[in-house]
């Protein structure tokens, strides 16, 4: 996609078709995600190139696990942004990952592994828990600590049963400097782990920000509808609680988010006003029609 929300021509490159973890073999729409080849231009320290390596690197019998964090929003968004040494993961076996990659030379960080031959670190969320399991518990929690840790593991685990084989492809100028196929998370799945990220109690405002900011992209860039028909196929707890982080962060609190916005380094987010942000809370709005039919409960997984 670009800057105007148009996607890349993808000529001459190799068109892969859905695959991931999808909850069914017609989900998410291959169409949706165009030729699931993505093409990013280098950042001028190399660090997409480090990353994309660096994913390409890891064995290929690791426990199933899908792209999220900034490194999947740039993917989805089809241009590098805030490019950080760090990305992050979501797994179906995350102590068994580390455990793998630390065998292979990897150093331990606190919420994952840095991969040091390439400068880089990943961070990998737990995701092992089905969905049935996890929205099966919704009812039966009431502490708040406990029920944010199950709205993390649902948006987690939803990420990874929807993500797109995606053929990543990192070039300067002309040339192809880094390459990788993978699953990444769709655009809904992202705008989810993202508003959750924002409101956690212990978030920093400067991240909270950048995790507003990333949502408002990729709402901006793919529109309500596709964000919200990402998220239709999502267990009810799941798709109440995206509903209420989006209105909480873009509507009754988005004098408080404008803030947020004002005091990052990020060029261009001082401009954006209470006004450009109150259109995304209109995704919870298209969510409401999920919100009393599971779609997710009949699917076959």
């Amino acid at each position: 996609m670009s800057g105007d929300g148009s996607p890349l021509p993808t000529d001459g490159l190799d068109a892969l078709v859905t695959a991931g973890r999808p909850l069914s073999e017609h989900w998410p729409p291959t169409s949706r995600y165009g030729a699931n080849a993505v093409v990013l231009a280098n950042d001028r320290h190399g660090v997409v190139a480090r990353s994309v390596e660096a994913l390409a690197a890891l064995p290929d019998d690791l426990p199933p696990s899908a792209l999220v964090g900034g490194l999947a929003v740039m993917v989805r968004l089809y241009a590098p942004h805030r490019v950080t040494t760090d990305f992050d993961e979501v797994s179906q076996g995350r102590d068994e990952t580390i455990e793998r990659l630390l065998s292979l030379g990897a150093q331990r960080t606190s919420s994952g592994v840095a991969l040091v031959e390439h400068g880089v670190r990943l961070d990998l969320l737990d995701a092992e828990l089905d969905l049935a399991e996890l929205a099966a518990m919704a009812t039966q929690l009431s502490d708040p600590l406990e029920r944010r840790g199950l709205a993390l593991a649902l948006v987690c685990r939803y990420a990874l049963e929807t993500a797109v084989l995606t053929d990543i492809i990192v070039v300067e100028e002309a040339t192809v400097v880094a390459r990788v196929a993978l699953p990444v998370a769709v655009a809904g799945a992202l705008v989810a782990m993202k508003v959750h990220a924002a409101l956690a109690p212990d978030r920093a405002p400067g991240k909270a920000a950048s995790d507003a900011y990333d949502a408002w992209r990729l709402v901006r860039a793919w529109g309500p509808t596709v964000v919200a028909e990402d998220l239709s196929r999502a267990p009810v707890p799941l798709v109440l609680g995206v509903q209420a982080d989006l209105r909480r962060l873009y509507d009754d609190d988005v004098d408080r988010t404008v803030r947020w916005l004002a005091s990052t380094s990020v060029t261009g987010v001082e401009q954006l006003v209470a006004q450009d942000l109150e259109p995304i809370a209109g995704v919870a709005d298209l969510l409401e029609p999920f919100t009393v039919w599971d779609q997710g409960a009949g699917v076959e997984q």
